[in-house]
């Protein structure tokens, strides 16, 4: 394939390596887990070492450095009616904390500079009034982060009882400098508006989605420069998505893409993905400059059921997306899962000869099992497909242990996993190619290490990093893969 060498595009700012041969795990020094911690996030990685936050009653950053020595455990010391860390932005040393601060009557968004060991340096700046509680505002506010870093979008919506008058929009850069703030108009019912998003890109321009109806949404694009006018567009598929709708800006070619799964056109029995769609907008102008549909491969199809394709067996009903990777032609690659959440009714009887009694408790069970890909040419036609077969299953947990991380390394993608949980005590990851062929390699034995990972919550570091938590019996450890 022509793009084979650089298939995965990163949006990350990576630097390039050479192709992963062998990957070296390493794990750092067991740390107990106080009761007070509800949370645990990987921030990312600086000069100062892989940060670490730990949430709950108080805010606490851990930092560790190359050999995974903890070299500082800091409570982060809120001022006054301070609280609610929305988000932690870090650079080449220290980082910017963002949270919320109550006033009589509204909420200020703020931002703090802090040092490599979370000391607050200079003065804290106010870059938003909201006029809601401070606990309101922590379960309304959302944020995106251009690619690049440079730009933070944070927005919220305006609520008049059960309306949504407008989006408040707000954009500052890497230096707490505002950059604009518009409200976009939205007045549509709560109930009505169930889905909206925002989006920025690198040269700070913002990009507003919401739903009106079943598959239609209105757009708005938001240009920083204020010379240039706001535009606003209609996104009309005319299919019914399966799963939630994916949008998300190309910023190597400055377009909106819309991607995912259809479902059936007359949306009548249950719900299933029939193939994939591909649509990509320029923005400034609302027009569509790619639009394509690919119903499911026949090949495809019985590779991943071992049954002919039929009226019946051409649809997918348990898996759900959970990637969609750009590629540096205008592409993309399509990532979905297969979960199932069920419930069954587990019988005990009770230990009395005399009066046996049968009791009843409901248990609920996770499934996530194969992992499936798709290529996606810029024209919208499916190049290939891939089926990862994987197996976990477990009880009364939300699925804690289970999915996947998936790690970007421009020209293959590395699932990293727990084989069923339940039952293995493997670790192992997919490498899958930029021209689809994979192969599944064995990382570590769990016990060995005695850790238990949590795909999920990993964060990629570098071109071929990546850290995740382990969380085992009240323990936590940060295990770090690396492949060359």
């Amino acid at each position: 394939m022509q793009n084979s060498l650089h298939f995965w595009g990163l949006t990350l700012l990576l630097v390039a390596a050479s192709i992963a041969n062998a990957q070296k795990i390493s794990v750092s020094s067991p740390s107990k887990i106080s009761n007070d911690i509800d949370r645990i996030k990987i921030i990312g990685k600086n000069d100062d070492g892989y940060v670490v936050r730990l949430s709950g009653s108080e805010e606490t950053f851990q930092t560790y450095n190359s050999d995974l020595r903890l070299s500082l455990a800091k409570k982060y010391d809120f001022d006054k009616n301070e609280g609610y860390i929305q988000h932690v932005q870090l650079y080449k040393t220290g980082a910017i904390v963002y949270s919320l601060k109550s006033e009589k009557n509204y909420t200020l968004l703020i931002g703090q500079a802090v040092n490599g060991i979370f000391q607050k340096t200079g003065e804290v700046i106010t870059l938003d009034t909201i006029y809601e509680t401070k606990e309101v505002a922590n379960a309304n506010l959302r944020l995106q982060v251009a690619a690049n870093q440079k730009y933070v979008l944070f927005y919220i919506p305006i609520f008049s009882g059960k309306q949504v008058q407008a989006m408040q929009m707000k954009v500052v850069d890497s230096e707490l400098k505002s950059v604009y703030q518009v409200f976009v108009p939205i007045n549509r019912s709560e109930k009505v508006m169930e889905y909206a998003r925002a989006l920025i890109d690198t040269q700070g321009n913002s990009l507003l989605i919401t739903n009106t109806a079943l598959q239609q949404f209105d757009a708005t694009w938001i240009p920083k420069d204020k010379n240039q006018s706001i535009t606003n567009f209609k996104i009309n598929y005319g299919k019914k998505s399966f799963g939630d709708p994916y949008f998300e800006i190309d910023n190597a070619n400055h377009q909106l893409l819309f991607a995912g799964f259809y479902d059936n056109q007359d949306g009548t029995g249950e719900s299933a993905a029939y193939g994939t769609f591909y649509q990509r907008y320029d923005p400034t102008t609302g027009t569509v400059v790619a639009s394509n549909t690919v119903a499911l491969p026949d090949s495809f199809m019985r590779q991943l059921t071992g049954r002919e394709p039929s009226v019946t067996n051409n649809r997918l009903y348990t898996f759900q997306l959970r990637k969609i990777i750009q590629r540096q032609d205008g592409g993309v690659g399509i990532i979905a899962e297969s979960y199932i959440r069920d419930v069954r009714q587990e019988q005990s009887i009770a230990l009395s000869v005399i009066n046996p009694i049968s009791n009843f408790r409901t248990v609920a069970t996770f499934q996530y099992n194969d992992i499936i890909a798709f290529s996606i040419a810029p024209s919208g036609d499916m190049e290939w497909s891939a089926i990862l077969k994987k197996r976990q299953y477990s009880e009364e947990d939300n699925g804690f242990y289970s999915s996947f991380f998936m790690m970007n390394q421009k020209d293959r993608l590395h699932f990293v996993f727990a084989d069923d949980k339940e039952q293995a005590t493997d670790i192992s990851t997919f490498v899958l190619s930029s021209d689809g062929a994979f192969e599944k390699r064995f990382i570590v034995n769990k016990s060995d290490r005695d850790i238990q990972i949590v795909p999920k919550q990993g964060k990629q570091t570098a071109l071929g990093e990546v850290v995740m938590p382990s969380i085992k019996r009240g323990v936590f450890k940060l295990v770090r893969l690396k492949y060359f």
